[in-house]
């Protein structure tokens, strides 16, 4: 049987290493779904996509095997995002994630482990446009 520290240890040893990049192309009609979808008529979003639509566009998965053996399972520990330019209809645009940090706490259900995620978005001129941190959650 594996140990809580040696989950522990093998995804600590994944920290800032880059998954598999995930690649998409912005499109107006993507994008006029999405915003719908999310009730936003703003007219801006003719042009370019709305701040949340990244993840939309190119979620990213890191398989996380590892994480599957403790406990049994998961919380969404929330998502915080930095934008650092406008994501335009035509942008070619690739997400790349990685495990940011991982460490355990005591709950009043007993110890989680906590997985802290950060995905780029880059566009076709290699320009960061946003960086989602996340935390995901293991009980």
């Amino acid at each position: 049987m594996t140990t809580t520290a040696s989950v522990i240890d093998r995804l600590k040893s994944r920290i800032g290493v880059d998954g598999p990049a995930v690649m998409a192309t912005v499109e107006a009609g993507h994008v006029r779904r999405f915003a719908e979808a999310i009730g936003d008529p703003n007219p801006r979003w003719v042009k370019e996509a709305p701040p949340t639509f990244l993840v939309a566009l190119a979620p990213v998965s890191l398989h996380l095997a590892e994480a599957e053996e403790y406990g049994k399972g998961w919380l969404n520990g929330g998502n915080r995002f930095e934008y650092f330019a406008p994501v335009k209809i035509g942008d070619q645009i690739t997400a790349t994630g990685r495990i940011a940090d991982v460490y355990e706490k005591s709950g009043s259900t007993g110890t989680l482990l906590f997985i802290v995620f950060e995905t780029d978005y880059v566009n076709q001129r290699g320009d960061l446009v946003a960086r989602l941190r996340g935390t995901t959650i293991r009980r």
